[in-house]
């Protein structure tokens, strides 16, 4: 009985559709009419059929949105904090590159630039650190000046002639310089000992050294200005060493200036200019 039901509605539809083609080649416009009533009688039964896989799709799509969301967000995340640890790192270059601009401006001394010099040889020695520029006493340049460029310090002048000087650089055994820690302003002497670190062989106990620490000149000596950069920290060892990267690369040098730092000088009453205060000091008691 089912498959006679099957094969009579088969049938029936079959002949139903031969008969609106044929009927349909005489009568258009009737055909037409059926053919929008057909549609409008099943629009609305394929759209309930077609609902669940349209809400699967909708959800579907849904999630998906949600996915490229959270992932973006995720990314942008990283980004913003890739971006903070840049900021930080600009603002530190800000205000060591703020220190070295206004050294002009030190109240405690002055600083004058002496000249612009080339490098024409260096020492080339395992055993002693040094380089030669092509300035000399004919250029004003003295035993005792510091050499900088625009990273920081290099050295200091330690033998002039007329047309070149001798210049002792920070990694050299023998140079010392007074320096600072920035953030704490904790004083120390910096060493060389011929290697391409410095060193810091002395921290008072209290004080501790932290790999990434900023290092700047102190101003004592009276050799370089103070707040200049002299380098980072880059190791402290089990013993105590703490090891400094300098602000400079000395392997790559090709032109430096030579500056001369001058502390400021105040007035001292020598022994007749007291005496003399002191009469006067006296007869205005009287």
């Amino acid at each position: 009985m089912k498959g006679f039901g099957q094969r009579f509605t088969a049938f029936f539809f079959i002949i139903a559709s031969i008969a609106l083609l044929i009927f349909g080649r005489s009568q258009t416009r009737l055909i037409e009419e059926i053919r929008a009533q057909i549609f409008a009688t099943f629009i609305p039964v394929i759209q309930v059929v077609d609902f669940p896989r349209e809400a699967t799709s909708s959800l579907s799509d849904w999630f998906r949105n949600i996915a490229v969301v959270y992932s973006d967000n995720e990314f942008l995340r990283a980004e913003n904090a890739e971006l903070k640890s840049q900021l930080a790192a600009s603002t530190e270059l800000e205000v060591d590159n703020l220190r070295l601009k206004n050294l002009l401006k030190i109240k405690d001394g002055t600083v004058t630039t002496i000249t612009a010099s080339r490098i024409v040889s260096d020492s080339n020695s395992p055993f002693f650190k040094s380089m030669l520029i092509n300035s000399g006493t004919n250029d004003g340049v003295k035993k005792g000046h510091a050499v900088v460029n625009e990273d920081g310090i290099i050295g200091r002048i330690i033998n002039v002639a007329p047309n070149s000087a001798r210049v002792l650089l920070l990694n050299d055994i023998n140079s010392r310089i007074p320096v600072k820690f920035a953030k704490s302003g904790v004083n120390v002497i910096l060493a060389g000992d011929n290697s391409m670190t410095l060193k810091i062989n002395f921290m008072p106990n209290e004080e501790k050294a932290l790999v990434g620490d900023i290092i700047l000149t102190s101003g004592m000596g009276g050799v370089f200005p103070p707040d200049m950069a002299v380098g980072k920290v880059s190791e402290v060892t089990e013993i105590g060493e703490i090891r400094i990267k300098p602000a400079v690369d000395l392997n790559r040098l090709n032109y430096v200036s030579v500056i001369a730092y001058e502390i400021a000088s105040f007035p001292v009453l020598n022994q007749e200019q007291g005496e003399e205060n002191g009469e006067t000091g006296n007869n205005g008691d009287q």
